[in-house]
Protein backbone atom coordinates (compact mmCIF):
# COMPACT_ATOMS: atom_id res chain seq x y z
CA UNK A 1 0.00 0.00 0.00
CA UNK A 2 1.28 3.31 -1.25
CA UNK A 3 1.89 6.10 1.51
CA UNK A 4 0.29 8.88 1.53
CA UNK A 5 2.82 11.66 0.30
CA UNK A 6 3.68 13.93 2.84
CA UNK A 7 4.44 17.74 1.80
CA UNK A 8 8.00 18.91 2.08
CA UNK A 9 8.43 21.74 5.09
CA UNK A 10 9.23 24.90 4.41
CA UNK A 11 12.93 25.57 4.72
CA UNK A 12 14.22 27.76 7.25
CA UNK A 13 15.81 30.85 7.13
CA UNK A 14 19.65 31.60 6.95
CA UNK A 15 22.20 33.78 7.73
CA UNK A 16 25.53 33.08 5.82
CA UNK A 17 27.46 36.12 7.52
CA UNK A 18 26.45 35.22 11.33
CA UNK A 19 26.13 37.93 13.70
CA UNK A 20 29.80 37.66 15.39
CA UNK A 21 31.05 41.23 16.84
CA UNK A 22 32.95 41.72 13.30
CA UNK A 23 29.63 41.47 11.30
CA UNK A 24 27.45 43.59 13.42
CA UNK A 25 29.33 46.37 14.04
CA UNK A 26 29.81 47.04 10.31
CA UNK A 27 25.77 46.44 10.69
CA UNK A 28 25.36 49.14 12.99
CA UNK A 29 26.88 51.43 10.26
CA UNK A 30 23.45 51.27 8.58
CA UNK A 31 20.77 54.06 9.05
CA UNK A 32 17.42 54.91 7.31
CA UNK A 33 19.52 57.92 5.29
CA UNK A 34 22.11 55.47 3.89
CA UNK A 35 19.87 52.20 3.39
CA UNK A 36 15.91 53.27 2.88
CA UNK A 37 15.84 56.82 1.45
CA UNK A 38 14.01 55.23 -1.55
CA UNK A 39 10.94 54.64 0.85
CA UNK A 40 11.11 57.84 3.44
CA UNK A 41 9.12 60.14 0.80
CA UNK A 42 6.47 57.20 0.50
CA UNK A 43 5.72 56.88 4.52
CA UNK A 44 2.85 58.50 6.63
CA UNK A 45 3.44 59.46 10.13
CA UNK A 46 0.35 56.79 11.05
CA UNK A 47 1.76 53.84 9.15
CA UNK A 48 3.15 50.39 10.61
CA UNK A 49 6.10 49.01 9.59
CA UNK A 50 7.47 45.95 9.83
CA UNK A 51 11.31 45.27 9.02
CA UNK A 52 12.52 42.45 7.99
CA UNK A 53 15.90 40.97 9.17
CA UNK A 54 16.28 43.75 11.53
CA UNK A 55 19.92 43.17 13.02
CA UNK A 56 21.06 45.89 15.44
CA UNK A 57 17.94 47.75 14.77
CA UNK A 58 19.84 51.01 13.12
CA UNK A 59 17.75 51.50 10.39
CA UNK A 60 14.76 49.42 12.14
CA UNK A 61 15.15 52.66 14.98
CA UNK A 62 15.81 55.50 12.44
CA UNK A 63 12.15 54.89 11.20
CA UNK A 64 10.48 55.81 14.62
CA UNK A 65 11.07 59.01 14.11
CA UNK A 66 9.45 59.19 10.60
CA UNK A 67 6.28 57.19 11.83
CA UNK A 68 5.72 59.13 15.34
CA UNK A 69 1.84 57.86 15.13
CA UNK A 70 2.74 55.04 13.59
CA UNK A 71 4.18 51.68 15.36
CA UNK A 72 8.01 50.14 14.30
CA UNK A 73 8.75 46.36 14.37
CA UNK A 74 12.00 44.76 13.62
CA UNK A 75 12.35 40.67 13.44
CA UNK A 76 15.23 38.50 12.97
CA UNK A 77 16.48 35.20 13.92
CA UNK A 78 19.57 36.01 15.85
CA UNK A 79 18.72 35.73 19.93
CA UNK A 80 22.08 37.78 20.83
CA UNK A 81 21.62 40.45 17.66
CA UNK A 82 17.63 41.24 19.11
CA UNK A 83 18.59 41.73 22.71
CA UNK A 84 21.67 44.20 21.49
CA UNK A 85 18.84 46.00 19.34
CA UNK A 86 16.76 46.14 22.34
CA UNK A 87 19.20 47.20 24.60
CA UNK A 88 20.28 49.94 22.65
CA UNK A 89 17.26 51.42 22.02
CA UNK A 90 15.11 51.53 25.37
CA UNK A 91 11.32 51.99 25.40
CA UNK A 92 12.11 55.33 26.99
CA UNK A 93 13.06 56.92 23.94
CA UNK A 94 11.54 54.80 21.22
CA UNK A 95 7.85 54.04 22.51
CA UNK A 96 6.74 52.85 19.34
CA UNK A 97 9.58 50.53 18.51
CA UNK A 98 9.75 46.76 19.51
CA UNK A 99 11.98 43.63 18.41
CA UNK A 100 10.65 40.00 18.06
CA UNK A 101 12.87 36.99 16.81
CA UNK A 102 10.40 35.76 13.91
CA UNK A 103 11.33 33.32 10.57
CA UNK A 104 9.45 34.65 7.76
CA UNK A 105 9.93 31.70 5.69
CA UNK A 106 8.27 29.41 9.02
CA UNK A 107 5.40 31.99 8.68
CA UNK A 108 5.24 35.28 10.49
CA UNK A 109 2.61 35.52 13.96
CA UNK A 110 0.80 38.63 12.36
CA UNK A 111 -2.20 38.59 11.11
CA UNK A 112 -3.31 38.66 7.24
CA UNK A 113 -3.54 42.88 6.51
CA UNK A 114 -1.70 43.93 9.67
CA UNK A 115 1.17 46.53 8.49
CA UNK A 116 1.40 49.65 6.13
CA UNK A 117 4.97 48.85 5.18
CA UNK A 118 7.14 45.66 5.03
CA UNK A 119 10.78 46.34 4.75
CA UNK A 120 14.18 44.14 3.74
CA UNK A 121 17.34 45.69 3.33
CA UNK A 122 20.23 42.96 2.33
CA UNK A 123 17.91 39.73 3.30
CA UNK A 124 16.17 37.88 0.83
CA UNK A 125 19.63 36.90 -0.72
CA UNK A 126 20.56 34.86 2.22
CA UNK A 127 16.83 33.14 2.08
CA UNK A 128 16.89 29.41 0.37
CA UNK A 129 13.34 31.02 -0.87
CA UNK A 130 12.93 34.21 -1.50
CA UNK A 131 9.66 34.15 -3.60
CA UNK A 132 8.29 32.57 -0.38
CA UNK A 133 9.43 34.90 2.29
CA UNK A 134 8.30 38.04 -0.08
CA UNK A 135 4.65 35.91 -0.13
CA UNK A 136 4.59 35.96 3.82
CA UNK A 137 5.48 39.23 3.77
CA UNK A 138 2.36 40.36 1.02
CA UNK A 139 0.01 38.75 3.32
CA UNK A 140 0.81 40.22 6.79
CA UNK A 141 0.81 43.79 4.07
CA UNK A 142 -2.90 45.74 4.35
CA UNK A 143 -4.40 46.13 1.19
CA UNK A 144 -3.03 48.78 -0.34
CA UNK A 145 0.33 48.34 1.79
CA UNK A 146 4.35 48.99 0.09
CA UNK A 147 6.35 46.15 0.20
CA UNK A 148 9.71 48.12 0.31
CA UNK A 149 12.93 46.09 -0.57
CA UNK A 150 16.75 46.87 -0.98
CA UNK A 151 19.33 43.88 -1.58
CA UNK A 152 22.90 44.26 -3.13
CA UNK A 153 23.26 42.42 -6.26
CA UNK A 154 27.16 42.86 -6.59
CA UNK A 155 30.61 44.41 -5.21
CA UNK A 156 33.30 46.27 -7.71
CA UNK A 157 36.58 46.93 -6.30
CA UNK A 158 38.69 49.58 -7.64
CA UNK A 159 42.05 48.40 -8.52
CA UNK A 160 41.06 45.10 -9.80
CA UNK A 161 43.03 42.85 -7.31
CA UNK A 162 43.50 39.15 -7.92
CA UNK A 163 42.46 38.76 -3.70
CA UNK A 164 39.47 40.79 -4.33
CA UNK A 165 38.12 39.09 -7.24
CA UNK A 166 38.22 36.09 -5.52
CA UNK A 167 36.65 37.52 -2.47
CA UNK A 168 33.68 37.61 -4.51
CA UNK A 169 33.64 34.56 -5.50
CA UNK A 170 34.15 33.13 -2.48
CA UNK A 171 31.37 35.19 -0.66
CA UNK A 172 28.68 34.25 -3.46
CA UNK A 173 29.70 30.56 -3.05
CA UNK A 174 29.36 30.63 0.82
CA UNK A 175 25.67 32.11 0.33
CA UNK A 176 25.17 29.78 -1.92
CA UNK A 177 26.39 27.04 0.07
CA UNK A 178 22.56 27.06 2.13
CA UNK A 179 20.48 27.28 -1.03
CA UNK A 180 20.27 31.05 -0.94
CA UNK A 181 20.45 32.87 -4.25
CA UNK A 182 23.86 34.87 -3.21
CA UNK A 183 25.47 37.41 -5.38
CA UNK A 184 24.45 38.52 -8.73
CA UNK A 185 20.66 37.82 -8.62
CA UNK A 186 19.39 40.67 -6.73
CA UNK A 187 18.97 42.43 -10.54
CA UNK A 188 15.83 40.19 -10.50
CA UNK A 189 14.09 41.03 -7.36
CA UNK A 190 11.16 42.50 -8.93
CA UNK A 191 10.78 39.38 -11.08
CA UNK A 192 10.46 37.51 -7.31
CA UNK A 193 8.03 40.31 -6.24
CA UNK A 194 5.98 39.63 -9.45
CA UNK A 195 6.09 35.97 -8.68
CA UNK A 196 4.96 36.15 -5.17
CA UNK A 197 1.71 38.14 -6.25
CA UNK A 198 2.56 42.08 -6.47
CA UNK A 199 1.37 43.78 -9.66
CA UNK A 200 3.89 44.56 -12.29
CA UNK A 201 1.85 47.81 -12.72
CA UNK A 202 1.75 48.27 -8.92
CA UNK A 203 5.73 48.56 -8.85
CA UNK A 204 8.43 50.93 -8.52
CA UNK A 205 12.01 49.82 -9.72
CA UNK A 206 15.07 51.20 -9.38
CA UNK A 207 18.32 50.99 -7.68
CA UNK A 208 21.21 52.65 -5.59
CA UNK A 209 24.41 52.32 -5.58
CA UNK A 210 27.00 52.59 -1.97
CA UNK A 211 30.16 54.00 -2.52
CA UNK A 212 33.39 53.87 -0.48
CA UNK A 213 36.24 55.78 -1.48
CA UNK A 214 37.97 58.44 0.39
CA UNK A 215 41.20 56.98 3.10
CA UNK A 216 38.86 57.01 6.04
CA UNK A 217 35.90 54.79 4.29
CA UNK A 218 38.76 52.75 2.86
CA UNK A 219 40.44 52.18 6.02
CA UNK A 220 36.96 51.51 7.94
CA UNK A 221 35.20 49.07 5.28
CA UNK A 222 38.94 47.09 4.26
CA UNK A 223 39.32 46.53 7.94
CA UNK A 224 35.76 44.94 8.25
CA UNK A 225 36.49 42.62 5.48
CA UNK A 226 40.06 41.84 6.95
CA UNK A 227 38.14 41.07 10.70
CA UNK A 228 35.68 38.80 9.04
CA UNK A 229 38.30 36.91 7.10
CA UNK A 230 40.30 36.34 10.10
CA UNK A 231 36.84 35.80 12.47
CA UNK A 232 34.87 32.20 12.45
CA UNK A 233 32.03 33.54 11.14
CA UNK A 234 33.25 34.19 7.30
CA UNK A 235 36.83 33.50 7.33
CA UNK A 236 36.17 30.11 9.04
CA UNK A 237 33.49 29.11 7.41
CA UNK A 238 34.75 29.81 3.86
CA UNK A 239 37.73 27.51 5.16
CA UNK A 240 35.30 24.94 6.48
CA UNK A 241 33.66 25.20 2.89
CA UNK A 242 36.94 24.35 1.21
CA UNK A 243 36.77 28.09 -0.53
CA UNK A 244 40.03 29.19 1.02
CA UNK A 245 42.92 27.63 3.06
CA UNK A 246 44.59 29.11 5.83
CA UNK A 247 47.52 30.84 3.08
CA UNK A 248 44.60 31.68 0.63
CA UNK A 249 43.01 33.57 3.19
CA UNK A 250 45.96 35.79 3.98
CA UNK A 251 46.95 36.20 0.05
CA UNK A 252 43.20 38.21 0.23
CA UNK A 253 44.28 39.97 3.41
CA UNK A 254 47.40 41.51 1.45
CA UNK A 255 45.02 42.60 -1.08
CA UNK A 256 42.61 44.29 1.03
CA UNK A 257 45.54 46.07 2.75
CA UNK A 258 46.84 47.03 -0.82
CA UNK A 259 43.64 48.02 -1.53
CA UNK A 260 43.06 50.26 1.55
CA UNK A 261 46.30 51.81 0.77
CA UNK A 262 45.89 52.64 -2.68
CA UNK A 263 45.24 56.43 -2.96
CA UNK A 264 42.62 55.77 -5.86
CA UNK A 265 40.60 52.81 -4.08
CA UNK A 266 37.40 52.96 -4.49
CA UNK A 267 34.22 50.62 -3.78
CA UNK A 268 30.27 50.13 -5.43
CA UNK A 269 28.01 48.26 -4.47
CA UNK A 270 24.85 47.70 -6.79
CA UNK A 271 21.63 48.00 -4.30
CA UNK A 272 18.34 46.95 -6.09
CA UNK A 273 15.32 48.41 -5.24
CA UNK A 274 11.64 48.06 -5.03
CA UNK A 275 8.64 49.29 -3.80
CA UNK A 276 5.17 47.41 -4.49
CA UNK A 277 1.59 48.10 -3.80
CA UNK A 278 -0.26 45.51 -2.76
Amino acid sequence: MAKDHQPNPPPRSTYSLGHSAEVVASHSARTVSNSAAFLLPHLRPHFSLLDIGCGPGTITSGFCAHLPHGKVTGVDLGDSVLEQATSSHPAAEYPNLMFEAADILQGLKYSDDSFDVVYFHQTVLHLPDPVRGIREARRVLKPGGMLAMREMDSLCWYPDLAGLKRYNECLDSMLRSTGAPGLYRARGLHAWVSEAGFEREKMLVGAGTTVHSSPEERMWWGMVHIRRLKGESVGGKMKSLGLVTAEGDEELVRDFEKWIAHPDGWYAALQCEVIATK
